[in-house]
C-alpha cells in the first residue's frame, strides 16, 4: 500500500500478478466505471506486472523464433542440433512443448558456448599462432587487448548498423548460416541481460530491455504482452506521478533470502507459496481438498521453519536443501567441438541454409506502428464523435429554449398592449370628467 492509509483518496494498493490477473483487474474496474465513489470503482488498485512471468514470456518468444519454426533436420548449425549435443534425450520435448526451466537452461548454456567459440575465432584471427582460449590465457593478455576484442565481437555479432549494407550484397557474398548465428547471439544476450537485471534488482536496466522485448513480442505474435509492456512503460514514464512510479519500481523486485543476486519478482513468491500450499502441504488422497489448502495456507511458514530445524538438527542440509549446480565442463567442451567443426562463428561467403528466421525487428516495428496509427485514428474518430454529439446537444438545447423565449416575448407584448389600452381608457375617462362641453355649444349655436 502506498500513500496515507487514513486518507482513502490518497492511497494506492499495488496488485502484482501475471497478465491474466491484470486483465481480470481491468475488467473489474471497467465494470464499475459508472459508480460515483472511488472505492466502489476500485480506483486505488494499481495493477503491476510480475516479472517472473515476463521472463517466461521472453523464453517463449525465443522458442517461437528459433526452435518452433525450425523444422529442418539436416541442417548442421541450427539450434536444434546444438540442443541435441547437450540434451539428446530432451530434444523432442524441447522442440514441441518445453518447460520454462528447459528453455532457460538451453538459452543460457548454448549462449555461453556460442560466445566462447566466438572469442576463440577472434583470438585466433588476432594471433594465428594460438589455437585455443587456454593457450591465449597462458600469454597473460592485457586488459586493453581484451576490451578491444570484446568491442570487435560486439560490433560484428550484436550491432545492427550494417544491416543495410548486408542486404545490398549479392547472394554469393551472403552467409545465411552466419546470419542466423548472429541472431542467436543477439537474442541470447538480450535474454541473459534481462535475467541479470532481474536477479540484481536493476529495474532501470530491466525497463531498457523491455523496449527491445516489446518489438520482439510483436514480431513473434505475442500481441497481449506487447500491449502490456507498452502500457507499463507509458504509465511509468508518462502518466503516473513520479512518487507512484518510484514506488512501483522499488517494489517490483525484492530479495526474499537476502543473498547477493537473488532478487525475485513478486509473482515468483506467489507461485512459490502456491507450490507449498497445493503440492507439498496440500494433503494427499482424500485430504487433497480446497478446504484443506485454505486451512493450511497460514501455516506454510511454520511448516518450512520446522523442516529447516530438522535439517540443521540432523545435519541433512546436503540432502534436502537446494542441489549444487551441475558440472557442465565436459558438456560445454562437446558442444564447442561441434561448433568448431562446422564453423558456426566463421563467415563463409555463399553458404546457404533452408532454415529461415522470423525478422522480429522489421515485423514487430511494422505491426507496432500500424497498431499505434490505428489507435490514433480511433482516438481522432472518438473525438470527432464526441464533438458532433456535443454540437447536437447544444443545438437541441437551443431549440428547446426558443419556444420558451418566444412565449415569454408574446406574453410581454400582450401585457404591454393591454397596459396601453388601459392607459388610453383612463385618459378618455379623465377627459370626459373634466370636459365642460363648451365646444359643442358653440358649434350648435353657429
Amino acid at each position: 500500500m502506498v500513500g496515507n492509509p487514513v486518507d482513502t483518496g490518497n492511497t494506492a494498493i499495488l496488485v502484482f500478478g501475471d497478465l491474466l490477473t491484470i486483465q481480470h483487474l481491468h475488467s473489474l474496474q471497467d465494470s464499475r466505471i459508472d459508480d460515483v465513489s472511488p472505492s466502489l470503482r476500485f480506483q486505488s488498485l494499481i495493477p503491476c506486472h510480475g516479472w517472473f512471468h515476463a521472463r517466461i514470456a521472453c523464453a517463449d518468444a525465443i522458442w517461437r523464433r528459433h526452435i518452433k519454426s525450425s523444422d529442418v533436420e539436416h541442417e548442421l548449425s541450427n539450434l536444434i542440433k546444438f540442443i541435441t549435443q547437450i540434451r539428446p534425450l530432451e530434444k523432442h520435448k524441447i522442440h514441441t512443448n518445453p518447460t520454462f526451466r528447459q528453455l532457460h537452461e538451453v538459452i543460457t548454456h548454448v549462449g555461453i558456448v556460442l560466445r566462447l567459440d566466438a572469442w576463440r575465432v577472434e583470438v585466433c584471427r588476432h594471433h594465428p599462432e594460438i589455437s585455443s582460449l587456454e593457450g591465449w590465457a597462458q600469454t597473460n593478455p592485457e586488459w586493453v587487448e581484451i576490451l578491444e576484442i570484446a568491442d570487435e565481437l560486439a560490433e560484428k555479432l550484436i550491432a545492427t548498423a550494417n544491416i543495410v549494407e548486408d542486404d545490398e550484397l549479392e547472394d554469393t557474398q551472403h552467409d545465411k548460416v552466419f546470419e542466423i548465428t548472429k541472431a542467436y547471439h543477439k537474442d541470447f544476450i538480450l535474454y541473459e541481460e534481462t535475467a541479470y537485471a532481474m536477479n540484481h534488482g536493476d529495474i532501470g536496466c530491466l525497463d531498457s530491455c523491455l523496449v527491445e522485448w516489446m518489438i520482439y513480442f510483436m514480431g513473434c505474435g505475442k500481441v497481449k504482452y506487447t500491449q502490456a509492456v507498452f502500457h507499463y512503460l507509458a504509465n511509468m514514464y508518462v502518466l503516473y506521478p513520479k512518487p507512484l512510479a518510484n514506488a512501483i519500481q522499488l517494489n517490483s523486485l525484492f530479495n526474499p533470502t537476502g543473498r547477493k543476486d537473488h532478487f525475485r519478482g513478486v509473482d515468483w513468491v506467489i507461485e512459490h507459496n502456491n507450490l507449498y500450499i497445493k503440492r507439498i502441504f496440500g494433503g494427499l488422497g482424500s485430504n487433497h481438498t480446497v478446504d484443506r489448502m485454505v486451512e493450511a495456507s497460514p501455516l506454510i511458514e511454520v511448516y518450512k521453519d520446522v523442516r529447516i530445524q530438522f535439517e540443521q538438527m540432523f545435519c541433512l542440509t546436503h540432502k534436502t536443501s537446494r542441489h549444487s549446480p551441475p558440472k557442465m565442463k565436459l558438456t560445454f567442451r562437446k558442444l564447442q567441438k561441434y561448433m568448431e567443426k562446422y564453423d558456426t562463428n566463421i563467415f563463409i561467403p555463399g553458404r546457404e541454409t533452408q532454415n529461415s528466421l522470423i525478422d522480429t525487428n522489421e515485423i514487430g516495428t511494422t505491426k507496432l506502428m500500424k497498431t499505434i496509427e490505428d489507435a490514433r485514428a480511433r482516438r481522432v474518430a472518438e473525438q470527432k464523435t464526441q464533438e458532433r454529439l456535443k454540437h447536437e446537444a447544444e443545438h437541441a438545447q437551443e431549440i428547446t429554449q426558443c419556444p420558451v423565449e418566444s412565449r415569454e416575448t408574446n406574453e410581454t407584448s400582450e401585457s404591454e398592449l393591454q397596459g396601453n389600452d388601459e392607459d388610453q381608457a383612463d385618459e378618455a375617462e379623465e377627459d370626459r370628467l373634466h370636459d365642460d362641453r363648451n365646444l359643442f355649444v358653440d358649434d350648435y349655436l353657429m
